[in-house]
Parts: C-alpha cells; structure tokens; sequence
C-alpha cells in the first residue's frame, strides 16, 4: 500500500465522521422536539385543568362557568383513572364515586353563589373559594381514580389560591414592580442601541 493510497483511506474516513456528525447534530432536536410533543400530548388534560381554573378566578367568572368545568373535571378523572381499575366492577366503582364526588361539588358551587352568600362575600373572596374547592375536589378525585397527576394538579391549585389572593391584595406592588422590569429592560436596550450606534 502506497502512502497516497492511506493518506486517500485516512482522508475518506475523516469526510465519513465529519458526514455522520452533523446527522447526529440534527437527529438531538427532534429527538426532544419530540419528546416535548409527547410531554404536551399526554399531560394537555392535566395543564388544561390548571389553565381553566386560573382562568376561572382571575377574571371571577360566574357559577355557570364553574358548573360546566366541574363535570369536565369528573371526565378527566374518569377517563385518567379508567385504565387503573382491571375489572368492570372497580371501573364501575371509579365511576360512580367520581360522579358523586362533583356533583357535591356543583352543589357546594351553587350555595356558594347563592345570593345570600354572595351578600357576605366579595367576588375575590368567592373566586378564591370557589378554587380551593376545586382544589380540594381534584386532588381527592386524584386519589380515587390513582391518578398522581391530578393529585398534582390539586395541589398546584391549592398553593396557587394564596399566591393569587397576595396578588389581588399587591396589585399596586406588582405594576410597580413589571414597571420596573420594563423600565430596567428598555434602559438596557436603549444603551445597547447606543453604544452600537457610536461603533
């Protein structure tokens, strides 16, 4: 073999890892492209439940809203928990236990709304215990359907009910302070633009 001849051999293996290492460059972003796809696909239920109830009590929708989201809770927990239950007679347990779960649950919705205690309380007050209820409701139905997603979901909602009364009560703290940020960024942006204006 001739020194031309490997040099020729080394050279073409060289251009063959250099060939296969862009492949795999662009193989890893679909990979967690896909990965993230699939992370959204199977936990969409469960974000949607936390995004309906946040929804609900920031901007203090009625109890007709609170009425509709209720079953489609009790749906979500069914049909999450379906799986769990091997036999037609624990399916069937789930079902019924779900359901009369939140049907006390609309009740407590509806005495909650009721005129006379809304009387008493402000609509902040009612949207905030309308979510503990909720709160409280889902991570129960969690537990039921052995489910730790919505157990989870429960308990995101629950620490979220403090979290959203602070922020009702500091709402004069909080546009201070997003002022702030905004004021900090655009001062940044601005000297950015300036110092490559004078380059």
């Amino acid at each position: 073999m001739t020194d031309t001849t490997f040099t020729h051999e080394l050279a073409s293996a060289d251009d063959l890892r250099e060939d296969s290492k862009p492949d795999l460059v662009a193989a890893e972003p679909a990979s967690w492209r896909s990965v993230l796809r699939n992370w959204l696909v199977q936990d969409s239920p469960y974000i949607a439940m936390l995004a309906l109830a946040l929804a609900g009590v920031t901007f203090h929708l009625p109890a007709g809203y609170w009425a509709v989201l209720t079953p489609v809770f009790g749906g979500i927990c069914v049909a999450a928990g379906w799986r769990h239950f091997a036999t037609p007679e624990g399916r069937l347990q789930l079902a019924y236990t779900q359901a009369l779960s939140w049907v006390a649950l609309i009740v407590a919705v509806y005495i909650l709304f009721n005129t006379v205690v809304q009387n008493v309380l402000n609509t902040s007050a009612t949207s905030l215990a309308m979510m503990t209820l909720l709160a409280l409701g889902t991570f129960t139905a969690g537990l039921q359907s052995r489910v730790w997603r919505i157990c989870a979901v429960g308990a995101i909602m629950l620490v979220a009910v403090p979290a959203m009364g602070w922020l009702e009560q500091s709402a004069l703290l909080v546009t201070v302070a997003v002022l702030a940020v905004v004021a900090v960024g655009f001062g940044t942006w601005w000297l950015g633009q300036r110092g490559q204006a004078a380059v």
